[in-house]
């Protein structure tokens, strides 16, 4: 509710211009500076809250997966899952909303992308360092010699190290779709972390397994698609893009 009600105020300066608040809008952009800095300390205690949830999990989860520095994991994971959702997000934004953005605008779009993507690449980088130093120092060699193994290395690998790779190369090259494709691998990245932490190697030794029912993947998507088409709505009314919109 914290972090919802900091958004909000972040927000709230273009609700107060489409209503033609003026005096309103002024008061509420002198809090947008200190909003900000909140709303990211909610998200930094948001990420690594959430990891640290699974400490109490140890008998539960994976020993691949399982670890003392899991909030910290989380916390790290969750800075360049922010950035690649920028880049992924940003890139359909601008193309969707194209025509609602200042020409001048157009120009600092890709060097903006150029900078995350160097953010990102450091980023990965860091927290696969930091799954490699956890391995090695744990001596976990034997654990990757199953099928549960396999399925650890192809997140590591295939969905850390090889989207870092494609983000720094992106980035030295000016390469615009191998960046937007990184940004790609890296969110499936995270989110397949994460459902590997909470569902899939959850209890990985039970003769039963939790799997997602079809119903509960219908409302998921159904909450997805709801938050687009009111994102939508009020990007084409509200002057969020363009203060003349």
């Amino acid at each position: 509710m914290l972090y919802m009600v900091a958004t909000f105020i972040e927000f709230s300066p273009v609700v107060a211009e489409w209503l033609h608040w003026e005096k309103t809008r002024k008061i509420l952009l002198r809090l947008t500076l200190g909003t900000v800095i909140l709303g990211i300390t909610l998200s930094m205690l948001h990420q690594s809250g959430l990891g640290a949830l699974f400490l109490m999990a140890k008998p539960k989860v994976h020993p691949l997966w399982w670890t003392e520095f899991i909030p910290i994991l989380f916390f790290v994971s969750s800075i360049y899952a922010g950035l690649a959702m920028i880049i992924f997000e940003g890139t359909i934004s601008h193309k969707v909303f194209r025509n609602l953005i200042p020409a001048h605008h157009h120009k600092k779009f890709e060097e903006i992308i150029f900078g995350l993507a160097k953010g990102a690449a450091i980023t990965m980088f860091v927290y696969y360092f930091f799954k490699a130093l956890l391995f090695i120092h744990g001596k976990q060699w034997d654990l990757v010699n199953d099928g549960w193994g396999l399925w650890f290395l192809v997140e590591v690998l295939g969905f850390v190290l090889v989207p870092g790779f494609m983000f720094a190369f992106g980035y030295k090259h000016r390469s615009l779709p191998i960046i937007r494709i990184a940004s790609v691998l890296a969110l499936l990245g995270v989110i397949l972390n994460r459902l590997n932490v909470s569902v899939i190697c959850f209890k990985w030794y039970a003769d039963v397994h939790y799997y997602p029912s079809w119903q509960e993947i219908v409302v998921t998507l159904m909450i997805i698609c709801a938050e687009i088409w009111i994102l939508r709505w009020m990007v084409t009314r509200m002057p969020v893009l363009n203060s003349d919109h």
